[in-house]
């Protein structure tokens, strides 16, 4: 069913997106409490937290496992258990126009982190250099090695988030940014325990010199902003796989060009040309590009459900 199946008479959806909000304010709950229980867990083990990379595989937890596998469990259940008439999960590849989506998930985040580049180096705000630090690979090297785990990763995420929570944000009767806005709250609040507790102070200042004060408002609008383009991309082709794609580019590029050395960001640069969504050049790309998709939306009331397609 669609949700513009769904719409048809107050009588025919009360029922159906009562249900919707009540699923979507488990899964949150779920999802943003849940990497917390696993900060409790491995400090009850003994396990020592704030030692790990923010997107690598090294030195996962038990608590980071919880953190992935509890919310695509909790979203498989709430799916099959208490059903909504919200859709189906986006798993599949069947979609229109898929070489124009690909292209576009895969062109975006080379560009927009090329531009942002650009703009600092433009600025004096940054020095970049094609060769990374003594002892470390070369960035097409770095960039292959990683893509392994990241795409494993992202699969997860994007169903999480985009698979499930998109679909079912659209079933409350929230129209137009609001849903990709709820959805990308959530997901930033998923975040905290990585960046907060998981993450070693050096990778940490990585993604931000700010303090918490000054870095989680920033962090918040710019997941929220890719969040809306993530979101557009399922409303459009009714599948996670080309924000799979696009979110693991960003992952695998980003990473190794700030952990490398190629990317230097002088002082508190990083919050305005920095190549993390936290920064105020990245917020307003992913800002009018998602508002650009959401404003010549063709489809303005539907995911997209290809036919003959249970997932």
């Amino acid at each position: 069913m669609t949700i513009d199946q769904a719409v048809a008479t107050p009588a025919t959806t009360a029922r159906p997106r009562q249900r919707a909000r009540i699923n979507f304010a488990v899964f949150a709950v779920v999802v943003a409490g849940i990497g917390w229980v696993g900060v409790a867990l491995d400090r009850a083990g003994g396990t020592t937290t704030g030692t790990n990379g923010a997107t690598g595989a090294g030195g996962s937890t038990s608590g980071q496992g919880l953190w992935i596998l509890v919310p695509a469990l909790t979203a498989l259940a709430l799916y099959y258990l208490r059903r909504d008439g919200a859709g189906r999960l986006g798993l599949t590849l069947r979609f229109e126009h898929r070489a124009r989506w690909f292209a576009f998930a895969g062109l975006l985040l080379p560009v927009t982190i090329s531009v942002t580049v650009l703009l600092g180096v433009a600025l004096g705000l940054a020095t970049f250099r094609i060769t990374p630090m003594p002892g470390k690979p070369s960035l097409f090297v770095a960039i292959v090695a990683g893509l392994g785990f990241l795409v494993l990763k992202n699969v997860a995420e994007e169903f999480i988030f985009r698979g499930y929570g998109t679909r079912t944000a659209m079933a409350t009767g929230l129209r137009g940014v609001a849903p990709h806005v709820l959805v990308g709250l959530v997901w930033a609040l998923w975040h905290l325990p990585l960046y907060m507790v998981w993450t070693s102070a050096s990778d940490r200042h990585l993604v931000t010199s700010l303090s918490w004060l000054g870095f989680l408002p920033m962090f918040f609008v710019g997941v929220v902003a890719l969040g809306v383009v993530l979101g557009e991309l399922r409303v459009r082709t009714g599948s996670i796989w080309p924000g799979v794609l696009l979110h693991t580019l960003a992952n695998a590029i980003a990473t190794p060009l700030l952990a490398n050395g190629h990317l230097t960001l002088d002082g508190h640069a990083d919050a305005l040309v920095g190549i993390q969504p936290s920064s105020v050049a990245s917020m307003l790309i992913f800002g009018v590009i998602g508002w650009l998709l959401i404003r010549h939306r063709t489809r303005p009331r539907t995911l997209v459900q290809p036919s003959g397609q249970c997932w």
